[in-house]
Formats: C-alpha cells, sequence, structure tokens
C-alpha cells in the first residue's frame, strides 16, 4: 500500500527537482520494491485524474496486480507511482 501523505510528499519532492530523473533514482534508492516513473501530462488519458496533485505535479498509481499493468485509484493494490508533470500552457 502507497500512502497517499507518502505520494504528495514525493510530488512535491519531484516538482522541486523540476521533473530530473535523478529524483526518481532517488525514490527508487528510499522505496526499494516501488516503482517510479515520469511522464508528461499529456501522455496520461484525458479521462483518468490524478490520485494527488502537487505543485503542478500529478501522482497516478500503478497496478500490476492483474496480467497487464495499468494506473489504478486503489492504494492497495498499487505496487508505484508516476509523476506527470502539468503543462504550462
Amino acid at each position: 500500500m502507497i500512502a497517499q501523505e507518502t505520494a504528495s510528499a514525493l510530488a512535491q519532492r519531484f516538482a522541486s527537482a523540476q521533473g530530473d530523473e535523478s529524483a526518481l533514482a532517488a525514490f527508487r534508492a528510499e522505496h526499494p520494491g516501488l516503482r517510479f516513473y515520469a511522464c508528461s501530462e499529456d501522455d496520461i488519458p484525458p479521462r483518468l485524474s490524478p490520485w494527488v496533485s502537487v505543485d503542478g505535479v500529478g501522482v497516478y498509481l500503478i497496478d500490476a496486480s492483474e496480467h497487464c499493468v495499468s494506473l489504478s485509484r486503489d492504494p492497495e493494490h498499487a505496487c508505484g507511482l508516476v509523476f506527470a508533470l502539468e503543462s504550462e500552457e
């Protein structure tokens, strides 16, 4: 399970790092067993809303409990986070 407070704190750190990939490497080292990815909000289907949104970063949960990996809103089954940087337009 991933706590919403943890996701918010990591999103804030990711925003402070301006989306730098080194932040993801740090998260992976701090939270072994969890997956972390980054993308643009344009890469996320518009029908989905972020689980958490902090400082221009939308956070989506990754669920790999089924055959295919998918985005989810269920923290009980989440195995990682996607940080989607909001566009400045």
